[in-house]
């Protein structure tokens, strides 16, 4: 009776660990960002510094390493190997689709800080301003967003009135060069623009269902 008493405890002690672990990693991100501190400003041309050198056209559905491997650089200046990154990343699915404990674990693996955030509550104004707000701060947003119907990440990493500068790692690729994305506005940092309406519209479709809506994740080091 002992045994199988201490044997079934047991059992129920791992399934609650289970269920503290994945309620942790999974539900705790639908509950939606509350109190945040959003700051008008003065809509002027600001950017980080990324290096052109990194501007890596992605490989099947590793748009997560890739995006950290950006931010890495912007952080660090220091350029990594996204395949290697890949590598490295967990908490993938079938086809290298990634959640988004995989990005904030390869991150923290590189000596990156990160705070996620959810802002589902708040109006598109709102939403734009704290993206800028980000970048203020100095601070590289990862955004998981829908681009013609598949879950993506990209980075925010500059902006100006009327939309965001991005390295966006699906960019078309370069037709002499297959392993590099083109650039839309050479005269910018990064390499894909979008219009702030552009921005919104992506991200306020990106998740899965309740979970994972409109989330973000800035890093600093």
């Amino acid at each position: 009776m002992n045994r199988f008493l201490h044997k079934n405890i047991k059992k129920i002690s791992i399934f609650f660990a289970v269920l503290l672990f994945v309620f942790t990693m999974v539900f705790l991100r639908t509950v939606p960002s509350v109190g945040l501190k959003i700051m008008e400003n003065t809509n002027s041309l600001k950017y980080l510094k990324i290096s052109n050198e990194i501007y890596y056209r992605q490989t099947l559905n590793n748009c997560a390493p890739y995006t950290v491997m950006g931010v890495i650089n912007i952080l660090t200046g220091e350029i990594k190997d996204p395949e290697i990154l890949a590598k490295e990343t967990k908490w993938r699915l079938i086809k290298n689709l990634t959640f988004p404990q995989g990005i904030i674990e390869l991150l923290h693996k590189y000596n990156i800080k990160t705070k996620e955030y959810s802002l589902k509550l708040y109006s598109n104004n709102e939403k734009i301003i704290w993206l800028k707000n980000q970048i203020d701060n100095q601070t590289p947003v990862i955004l998981l967003v829908k681009v013609k119907n598949i879950q993506h990440y990209f980075t925010i990493i500059g902006y100006d009135e009327k939309g965001f500068m991005l390295y966006d790692s699906l960019q078309e690729k370069q037709i002499d060069n297959p392993r590099k994305t083109i650039i839309d506005r050479e005269e910018y940092i990064g390499n894909r623009y979008y219009t702030n309406n552009e921005i919104l519209e992506l991200w306020n479709n990106g998740g899965y269902k309740i979970f994972f809506r409109n989330w973000a994740v800035i890093s600093y080091y």
